[in-house]
């Protein structure tokens, strides 16, 4: 008797119940709507409408097959090689228009009742990649380059192994990819991300009807306030030998390598926060104080612009590891006094630290901290070729960390680093019910869409504008049935500024000094404000005219006809 030979237990994976194979279903493809072909290819269709009904516009002309060739030639119009998408607000809508039929002879179409949900992907292109915006319940991730043929969102995905246990199928590596859609900056992630999907819908049964086809359309969404939850990667200054001329030749002399500059010295040396304020209220041809108007406005245009780099440029008074270094290179710079002899003593140069010297101004200058008060020195000391490098150096890591404070996050639509504008193409799918009982949901997607780009808000489209009609100026009797139709309230200080004489305003003389407790509540007419703001614009035009040479492209003025009887 042969003793029968003990094979090793099967892992769970292979012991797992398998669902009863029903044989191959039957192939089902979803391409752009096609008229007088027969292509399994066909590209989603991108339709350009400007009716303002634009879905009863596309379903009405979908439902005639006469009228196809016609929607099919409403394709957004080409720019430097790829279709150009306007925004909504360009008063232009942009749909998506779909077919689905089984590869089968005849080609007949799906029945819409067999189609379990529909949508399609908005994806970025990135080279030879297409970038996918990833989110996770409220966090969103961003373009992520993902597996591309993975059901967008994550709760429709099949699991990737059956080990027989929950827990062991979530920490199978194999799982961890379809978790993450395939995401490789996001392998390590514990959350489950989704791609954004925007939603396609199945034409009304008169629409299919008369199409002869199940169409399926869906409005492309090309705008969005949207950005990621991550800091954006702020871009490396000074990569290229071009760049790092053109940075160094923007920052202000007294940093530059150099012999001692000289400072506009006035005639009171010293001056303090309320000296700098008197100084710049008082108009050139009014009585000057001690320190004068002259001498404040020199100031400011030397002092004052190396305040305004170091303080807004670089954040050079702030914690970053960039403003460090930035600090101390300036504290072995000095700021140099010439003392005159006195009695017995000969003339001589005080020197003291320039980056105190900076810290001073900045208090009287920019802060206007009461009390305040700093001493110009002559000159701003030599920078040594040494000293002038590492205030250079630490300048590129200033502004690349004030960058990425003050673009925290990048936009959906935001343009590349480069400026160069991004492309994008869409993708549909259908979900198709299962055939057979006990049989998944079967996921079918389209080729992708041709590239496009999407305009930016300011961009005409050539859209018929709206008119806003004005009120007349100079008919009173028009004027007085204009009431005041909006109010603002004014805290004290404000209204008391506000009420002041306007000229004192123009002169730069406004008090913010506390007022009597009283607010005030001023109405005004929104079509007068709009008025005044059309005219003041109309002057401004004219003058920026005369730099720009721009307007005849801003500014269109047409006669109205008078209506014929």
């Amino acid at each position: 008797m042969t003793q029968a030979v003990k094979r090793p237990p099967q892992p769970l994976a292979i012991r797992a119940s398998q669902a009863v194979s029903h044989g191959r279903a039957h192939p089902v493809c979803l391409t752009g709507l096609r008229h007088g072909s027969r292509a399994h290819e066909e590209r989603p269709v991108i339709v350009e409408r400007r009716d303002q009904e634009f879905v009863e516009g596309l379903l009405e002309d979908l439902a005639d097959t006469g009228r196809h060739a016609a929607v099919l030639a409403m394709s957004p119009a080409r720019s430097d090689g790829a279709l150009r998408v306007f925004p909504p607000l360009q008063r232009v809508f942009n749909l998506l228009v779909l077919e689905c039929f089984c590869d089968q002879p005849g080609q007949p179409r799906v029945a819409p009742d067999k189609i379990d949900s529909s949508g399609f992907v908005l994806r970025r292109v990135d080279g030879a990649r297409r970038l996918a915006w990833l989110k996770a319940g409220n966090k969103v991730f961003g373009w992520e380059p993902v597996d591309e043929d993975l059901d967008p969102a994550h709760d429709r995905r099949g699991r990737a192994v059956l080990l027989g246990h929950p827990l062991l199928d979530a920490l199978a590596p194999s799982q961890q990819r379809v978790r993450t859609a395939g995401s490789a900056r996001l392998a390590a992630s514990a959350v489950s991300v989704s791609e954004d999907v925007q939603p396609l819908f199945v034409a009304a049964p008169d629409v299919c009807a008369g199409a002869g086809k199940t169409l399926l359309f869906g409005t492309l969404k090309v705008v969005s306030g949207e950005l990621t939850e991550a800091t954006a990667s702020a871009p490396a200054f000074g990569t290229d030998a071009d760049e790092r001329s053109a940075l160094r030749a923007d920052m202000v002399s007294y940093l530059l390598p150099g012999g001692a500059r000289a400072f506009p010295v006035p005639a009171v040396r010293t001056i303090g926060t309320d000296d700098a304020r008197r100084a710049a209220q008082t108009p050139l041809a009014a009585s000057q104080p001690a320190f004068t108007r002259a001498e404040h406005d020199a100031l400011y245009r030397t002092l004052g612009l190396l305040l305004l780099q170091l303080n807004n440029q670089y954040d050079a008074f702030g914690e970053g590891s960039g403003a460090r270094a930035l600090q101390a290179a300036l504290q072995t710079l000095q700021v140099e006094t010439d003392v005159p002899a006195s009695g017995a003593q000969p003339a001589r140069i005080d020197r003291r630290s320039a980056w105190q010297f900076v810290l001073d101004a900045k208090a009287v200058l920019f802060d206007a901290q009461p009390g305040a008060t700093v001493s110009i020195p002559d000159r701003w000391g030599a920078v040594s070729p040494a000293t002038g490098d590492a205030i250079f150096e630490a300048s590129l890591v200033c502004m690349q960390q004030q960058f990425a404070r003050l673009l925290p996050a990048g936009g959906r639509f935001d343009k590349g680093r480069n400026g160069a504008e991004p492309r994008f193409v869409v993708r549909a799918f259908v979900r198709l019910k299962p055939e057979h009982d006990g049989c998944p949901v079967r996921l079918v997607w389209s080729g992708y869409s041709e590239e496009f780009t999407i305009a930016p808000w300011f961009e005409s489209s050539g859209a018929a504008v709206p008119v806003i009609p004005m009120p007349d100026l100079l008919d009173r009797n028009q004027l007085a049935k204009v009431k005041p139709s909006v109010a603002f309230a004014l805290p004290p200080r404000l209204a008391q500024l506000l009420r002041g004489d306007p000229k004192d305003l123009m002169d730069g003389k406004g008090s913010g000094a506390p007022a009597i407790g009283l607010g005030w509540i001023c109405s005004f007419s929104l079509p007068i404000i709009t008025l005044c703001a059309f005219i003041v614009l109309n002057i401004f035009l004219s003058l920026f005219n005369l730099i720009f040479q721009w307007m005849a492209f801003l500014k269109i003025c047409l006669p109205i006809p008078k209506a014929k009887e």
